[in-house]
């Protein structure tokens, strides 16, 4: 009993002290009370879009999206591409600038060879005419109504806030539309809930709007992976306030394919341990009460339990099958707990996703195929906490976009091993009569297949 025990508190409390925190956060979210709101406001803000190999669509777009929410803006571009490409960016924001009356397009020449995004946005703060400093990605496209709400939000004496992230596609794979909808119980749970918990909220890497005098007061980014949530600590152990304006909305692109998730989810597993491993000292010395700071630590943390999941997944299954013990069989009052825990966590996502999608069909099919996404990603993710933990220096790529994301064709030899053990050990422990735990291994595995095969399905 006492390896079954060490097991679960290991590689699947973790797990499901997280999912138990994330249902805490929904829950709080229907205290969400926002901001009143004022009189609209006159002030002009910078908005900074690093650019590197984009699409001109998706530079276009956003453009059309800036003028479209902005009383008076700065649309402050830094390319870092090459001069063939610049000169084709440059041809694009010349002529929509003929067409625009409420935006001023300014392009920047960047670094072609040692630039990137950290660079890009000191730069743009630098450059930048306003006081307000509003930061988007290229794929961002803010709704009416979005910037003032934010500008209300600083001017209402906060330092930083940040809006309501929705999605868009570029391709309509299933894949897509199971990250779309998902999207709205995270943002209800992380930004909306730990909003109404008055905990500290992280900036988003898009649709956050700065204070200049802020940013340069805690030294602006710094050259990581994550430099979002990074800039998040900066303000964090020094005092700062940040908040959340729920009706100030901006969609952004999701990832259409696998290998694109791939790509977003292994850097976001990687950067947001690495501002964990590089804050933690301040984050001990700041001034901030000791259960902020650990929810702020367990913020940054949240890739951990997976990770560990990933982990145990290739562990347990194997020493189940060495001391022929059903190890995930570890007695009913643990099961019990596991299952109010899950259900817990079920109940928070049927309840976000329902009042969005009235069909409960549609509803229960995007939470299977968001729990089998997500076990299809633990390779990924343990990949990059890893190399993260023991320091290891990774090179920053960007997710695909639009048109370009045809460019990557997914390549499944990660998950195709992971299943084939998978099955391996799902076999040989029904064999020998761990029961529970070849059934556990088999889940995943059947979760691999479904996400190999329908992932990448399109949708009319």
């Amino acid at each position: 009993m006492l390896i079954r025990l060490v097991v679960f508190l290991t590689f699947f409390m973790p797990l499901l002290g997280i999912m138990l925190a994330h249902s805490t956060y929904f829950f709080a979210s229907n205290k969400y009370r926002g901001l009143n709101k004022s009189l609209s406001s006159e002030r002009r803000v910078t908005i900074i879009v690093p650019v590197k190999n984009e699409p001109l669509e998706l530079i276009e777009g956003l453009i059309d999206g800036v003028e479209n929410s902005c009383s008076k803006c700065e649309l402050l571009i830094i390319s870092d591409d090459p001069e063939e490409r610049f000169s084709k960016i440059k041809d694009l924001c010349d002529s929509k600038a003929r067409e625009l009356q409420k935006t001023e397009v300014r392009l920047l020449t960047g670094d072609p060879v040692n630039g990137n995004r950290v660079k890009a946005l000191n730069r743009g703060v630098t450059e930048a005419k306003y006081e307000y400093i509003l930061v988007l990605d290229v794929d961002s496209r803010p709704e009416k109504g979005f910037i003032d709400r934010l500008v209300e939000c600083v001017e209402s004496g906060y330092d930083a806030c940040v809006g309501r992230w929705d999605s868009y596609q570029s391709i309509s794979s299933r894949l897509a539309i199971s990250i779309s909808r998902v999207m709205k119980f995270t943002v209800d749970a992380l930004y909306k809930g730990r909003s109404a918990l008055n905990l500290f909220i992280f900036p988003l890497g898009s649709g956050t709007l700065f204070r200049k005098n802020s940013l340069l007061t805690v030294g602006l980014w710094d050259d990581v992976i994550q430099d979002d949530m990074y800039i998040g600590m900066k303000l964090f152990v020094n005092g700062f306030k940040t908040n959340y304006v729920d009706d100030a909305m901006v969609k952004v692109l999701v990832p259409s394919t696998f290998e694109s998730l791939r790509i977003q989810q292994g850097r976001w597993a990687y950067g947001a341990l690495e501002v964990l491993r590089k804050t933690y000292k301040q984050l001990i010395r700041s001034r901030v009460g000791v259960l902020k700071k650990l929810e702020a630590a367990l913020f940054l943390g949240q890739y951990i339990p997976a990770s560990l999941l990933f982990l145990g997944s290739l562990i347990v299954p194997l020493t189940a099958v060495l001391l022929r013990d059903d190890i995930a069989n570890y007695g009913l009052a643990l099961m019990t707990l596991s299952g109010a825990a899950i259900l817990t966590y079920a109940v928070g996502l049927y309840r976000s996703l329902i009042s969005k999608y009235a069909r409960r069909s549609v509803v229960i099919r995007t939470m299977g195929s968001s729990a089998a996404i997500t076990i299809a990603l633990l390779p990924t993710i343990f990949t990059g906490t890893l190399k993260s933990l023991l320091g290891k220096k990774i090179y920053y790529r960007v997710t695909p976009k639009g048109s370009h994301e045809r460019m990557y064709p997914t390549m499944h030899l990660k998950e195709l091993i992971y299943l084939t053990y998978l099955a391996v050990v799902s076999v040989i422990n029904l064999l020998v009569g761990n029961t529970l735990t070849a059934l556990w291994s088999t889940s995943m595995a059947v979760a691999i297949v479904y996400v190999m095969i329908r992932s990448g399905k399109l949708v009319a």
